[in-house]
């Protein structure tokens, strides 16, 4: 795992690797609140086809936590924009160590408002493989642009069989570039319907 890890890394056209407080998680309600490294690699997300892969693992112990390998095409590159990906089976260890494999399909979409403002819509759909899972995560969000700033603001929904009710919340990223390769990220997450309250800090190192 370590070599594809680098291996990705030194091929691809991104990587960095993000020291947090917590773990990350495209459904805020999952999201981890102790310490992880993120690593991240992908090919261009300019072309037609990219690949993108999250691993995180848990600082205690150097502890495999959450792995993500996702392939994405672009329907539509114009003014709106239009992409379909599919996780190739990812897997997420928990504290136990007990192992669940998943497979996810998403749908983004984007349109520029203006120059620093963005909206944007992401649809997951992801179903267990080796347990009983069946999550529809639906979110829009807003994306402003202040010179180095870039803040997130998000609403979502969760529908899921893992829970008795369905869950909404909302969610705000705020990332600051520091230097060159070097940014700061701070995530919030209120859940509306229960008492989750998430809060994260990380500072994240590009190859």
């Amino acid at each position: 795992m370590t070599c594809f890890l680098v291996c990705s890394n030194v091929k691809s056209q991104y990587g960095s690797i993000e020291l947090n407080t917590g773990g990350f998680s495209f459904i805020p309600l999952f999201t981890s609140d102790k310490p992880h490294y993120i690593l991240r690699a992908g090919t261009n997300d300019k072309k037609r086809l990219s690949i993108n892969l999250i691993n995180l693992i848990m600082m205690d112990g150097f502890h495999p936590a959450n792995y993500s390998l996702i392939t994405r095409y672009k329907l539509i590159d114009k003014k709106l924009k239009l992409k379909i990906g599919f996780q190739l089976p990812g897997y997420r260890l928990f504290e136990n160590e007990e192992y669940k494999a998943r497979s996810v399909l998403e749908i983004r979409a984007s349109i520029s408002l203006n120059p620093k403002t963005d909206f944007l819509f992401l649809y997951l759909h992801g179903e267990g493989k080796n347990f009983e899972m069946n999550n529809n995560f639906y979110s829009v969000y807003f994306r402003k642009t202040f010179n180095k700033l870039v803040t997130n603001s998000q609403l979502y929904i969760l529908f899921t069989n893992l829970e008795p009710d369905s869950s909404y919340g909302i969610a705000q990223t705020i990332s600051y570039q520091l230097k060159e390769k070097i940014r700061v990220n701070f995530f919030i997450n209120k859940s509306l319907t229960n008492e989750v309250f998430n809060k994260t800090l990380g500072v994240q190192f590009y190859f």
